[in-house]
């Protein structure tokens, strides 16, 4: 569904490129496009998770721009990394699209007024940024290292049990101030030999 056009202007045909950058929620995924056909943005809305939905706005989007210039084009999309990860990134990969993921923090934005925060906003500013990035304007943002799915496994791993361990350091403490009240201060939970100690204390 188009939602709105915002003027912009058009892109080198030389280039033969499709641009377009996702503004992901849970619920849904904003989609901005520019074609080398046209010089406008056009915005369109998702439901969150759509793959096949995307990929039929994609190619109805190249099959216009290849009638127009008669020669092919290309896709190159972006997103900002966060809660989808680079499961998205893969798959548009997968399918020919060269895709970015993009630093939300690195971004450049205008910070001499006031900026609108809304999802319609921040999808056509992340397109003219992939477009800027395109044009070698390698300052306007970082983009993300994308690691492979055993580097990523072993991450999660990693992450997974820095997060246990912290828990337990948690639990102990909770459990060592419960034992504080009771004017006991030696009281170690980690100690395999705790339930003897706490009967002697009994």
């Amino acid at each position: 569904m188009n939602l709105s056009s915002v003027a912009l202007p058009p892109v080198d045909e030389k280039t033969a490129t499709i641009f377009m950058a996702l503004e992901l929620t849970k619920s849904t995924w904003l989609v901005a496009l520019h074609s080398p056909a046209v010089d406008k943005i056009s915005l369109h809305r998702l439901q969150g998770g759509d793959t096949e939905g995307l990929l039929a706005l994609i190619e109805h989007r190249r099959e216009q721009a290849q009638a127009a210039l008669t020669h092919p084009v290309r896709v190159m999309s972006c997103y900002e990394a966060g809660y989808d990860g680079f499961w998205l990134h893969r798959f548009l990969c997968d399918r020919g699209i060269d895709n970015q993921v993009l630093d939300a923090a690195s971004i450049l934005v205008d910070r001499r007024s006031r900026r609108a925060k809304t999802d319609r906003l921040d999808a056509a500013a992340l397109l003219r940024t992939l477009m800027a990035l395109e044009r070698g304007e390698l300052r306007v943002c970082r983009v993300v290292r994308v690691p492979s799915l055993e580097q990523e496994n072993d991450r999660r791993r990693s992450r997974e049990r820095a997060r246990l361990v912290n828990e337990r350091g948690q639990h102990s403490s909770r459990v060592k101030g419960i034992w504080m009240t009771q004017g006991i201060r030696d009281f170690k939970p980690a100690r395999r030999d705790w339930p003897a100690r706490d009967a002697a204390h009994g």
